[in-house]
């Protein structure tokens, strides 16, 4: 798709550019829960901030998992039967789809991301990232 500069209102969300190997690094910064390095940030970062419980309605928020809570830009999902606590975050543009989601204290994350907008390919993409974190770190 031809390229078309992000919108001033989303540039914070939808303008960020990286390269698999920073997402890496950024991840495992994420996981490494044992560092006192960053420890308060870390901490910060993935507190739930705002439960689901009493809104209504909720919008555009389940689309990777259904949302307990929200963080700091991060859809919270509470550990639930085998899966546990996933954050995770979305995001489109430009014919391209990404997902990542990581249990913080399970020490694995996943990012994915595919260069077609299909809705149907997000949503199959999404699932099986939030099974394979069940599946690689069950409760």
């Amino acid at each position: 798709m031809p390229f078309i500069p992000t919108s001033p209102m989303i540039v914070g969300a939808g303008g960020l550019y990286s390269t698999a190997n920073d997402m890496l690094r950024w991840l495992s910064w994420h996981l490494d829960r044992f560092s006192t390095q960053d420890a308060e940030m870390r901490l910060l970062d993935h507190a739930a901030y705002l439960d689901r419980d009493g809104l209504n309605p909720v919008f555009g928020m389940d689309e990777g998992g259904m949302m307990d809570a929200m963080g700091l830009g991060w859809v919270v999902m509470r550990p639930e039967g085998n899966r546990p606590l996933i954050l995770h975050k979305s995001g489109g543009l430009q014919g391209e789809f990404s997902f990542v989601a990581f249990a913080p204290a399970r020490g694995i994350g996943v990012f994915v991301s595919m260069n077609a907008f299909s809705v149907e390919g997000f949503d199959a993409m999404a699932k099986a990232t939030i099974e394979l974190i069940t599946e690689l770190a069950p409760r």
